[in-house]
C-alpha cells in the first residue's frame, strides 16, 4: 500500500566511541534532513555523450534542527569532553543592590567566582572597577562583597557577576589533540497513518561524526540548534539500514 512521511519525526543519536553514554534524544524536533550524495566518474570517446559511468565518492549526511537543550547531547555527540553533574557556572544579568555603608554583598556571594561590572540602576552609566579605595563613580571587589565610595551610599545599582551551583550540568571545554573525535549511531523514525495503515520509515547509521553544532540566540525567538552530521563505515565496514513498511 501507498507509503507516505509527514512531519520531522524522532530522532536519536547515540555516542558509540565509549561506554555508559546516555542515548541523546533531539527533542522538539524542528526538521531533519539526511542526503545520499554519490559522485558519477563519465568516461568520453570523441561522442558528446558518456560511454560509461562508474560510482566514485559516496557520502551520507545530514543536518538536523532541534529546540530541547541538554548537556549530554552538546557532549556525547560533538564536544566529547568531560561533564560535571551538579555542578554549574551561572552569571546574574543585573542583581539589583543599593549601596549601605560604602557596601554591598551579593547575593551569591558564597560561591562568587568572577565580576562582570557595576551599572548605576537610574542612569544606567558604568562604575569604573579598581583595586582598592574607590572614588564615586568606582567600585572594587573581593569575594562576592563590592565596595564603594561613602558619596555613593543610597546608590541603586546593578550588579553583573558569574557563580557556581551545585545542579546542572557543566562541560569543561580543554584544548584537545586533533584527530580524535566523538563517533555515533543516528536512528530516524518517521510514522504516517494513512487511511488506518500505520507506515513507519527507520533510518539508522552505525557510525556518525559530527562536523557543526550551532546554538544560534535571538531576540523574541526560542534558540534552535543546528546539528549536522555525516555517517562513515563502522568497523564491520557497514554504513546502516533503510527500512519502510510499505
Amino acid at each position: 500500500m501507498t507509503q507516505f512521511a509527514f512531519g520531522s519525526g524522532t530522532l536519536i543519536g547515540k555516542r558509540t566511541d565509549v561506554t555508559g553514554a546516555p542515548p541523546c534524544l533531539l527533542g522538539t524536533l524542528q526538521d531533519v534532513s539526511i542526503d545520499f550524495d554519490r559522485k558519477i566518474e563519465t568516461l568520453y570517446g570523441q561522442y558528446n555523450m558518456a560511454v560509461a559511468a562508474g560510482g566514485g565518492e559516496f557520502k551520507i549526511s545530514g543536518k538536523a534542527k532541534f529546540a530541547r537543550l541538554q548537556a549530554t547531547q552538546i557532549n556525547n555527540l560533538f564536544l566529547g569532553q568531560t561533564l560535571t553533574p551538579g555542578s554549574m557556572l551561572e552569571m546574574t544579568t543585573g542583581e539589583t543592590d543599593t549601596v549601605v555603608a560604602g557596601a554591598v554583598t551579593v547575593a551569591n556571594s558564597a560561591t562568587f567566582v568572577e565580576d562582570f561590572g557595576v551599572f548605576y540602576a537610574s542612569t544606567g552609566v558604568q562604575l569604573s572597577p579598581v583595586s582598592s579605595s574607590p572614588a564615586q563613580g568606582q567600585y572594587s571587589v573581593s569575594v562576592g562583597v563590592y565596595s564603594f565610595n561613602s558619596a555613593d551610599n543610597g546608590a541603586a545599582v546593578l550588579i553583573y557577576y558569574s557563580y557556581t551551583v551545585s545542579s546542572g550540568n557543566k562541560i569543561s571545554l580543554a584544548n584537545q589533540l586533533a584527530g580524535p573525535l566523538p563517533t555515533f549511531e543516528v536512528s530516524v523514525k518517521e510514522t504516517f497513518n494513512y487511511f488506518g495503515n500505520t507506515k513507519d520509515l527507520v533510518v539508522k547509521l552505525n557510525a556518525c561524526v559530527s562536523p557543526k553544532l550551532s546554538l544560534p540566540f535571538s531576540n523574541q525567538k526560542f534558540t534552535v540548534a543546528e546539528f549536522d552530521f555525516q555517517a562513515i563505515a563502522d568497523a564491520s565496514n557497514t554504513i546502516g539500514t533503510i527500512s519502510l513498511s510499505e
